[in-house]
């Protein structure tokens, strides 16, 4: 659901839209990643590795808001990754989403949950930006 906030405002703000879109949409390879390896791979390696080695060392720590230290720290470096493939704005749109996935990951003590909820989230962002 948050797919669409972000979405639009990246579009609204700089009425940006890639020229590869359309390729993307007709590679099946392309889709491929997007929709289903990079989510798999991304939450394995920043909820399933990062999150729960910060989270063993932090647990001391409050929660705020029903975010834990390891999330937002986990989240920070998620945006960051995302700076790499992406333009500024867009790279840090995904520290909400990322918050979003981390608390799912730890609410239900499985990474299942994020890994979908990055899923729907890529799917959503490549066919609004259509």
């Amino acid at each position: 659901m948050a797919a669409p906030v972000f979405v639009f405002l990246y579009i609204s703000i700089f009425q940006h839209q890639s020229a590869d879109v359309q390729n993307i949409l007709s590679d099946t390879k392309s889709l491929f990643f997007l929709i289903l390896f990079y989510p798999v791979v991304e939450e394995l390696a920043f909820r399933g590795v990062i999150q729960e080695y910060i989270a063993t060392k932090t647990k001391q720590y409050p929660s705020l808001f029903y975010l834990t230290v390891a999330n937002v720290l986990t989240s920070v470096l998620f945006v960051l990754m995302h700076f790499v493939h992406h333009p500024p704005l867009w790279a840090m749109l995904v520290f909400i989403p990322s918050l979003i996935f981390g608390y799912f990951k730890e609410q239900y003590k499985n990474i299942v949950p994020s890994i979908f909820l990055h899923m729907i989230y890529n799917t959503c962002s490549i066919f609004l930006i259509v």
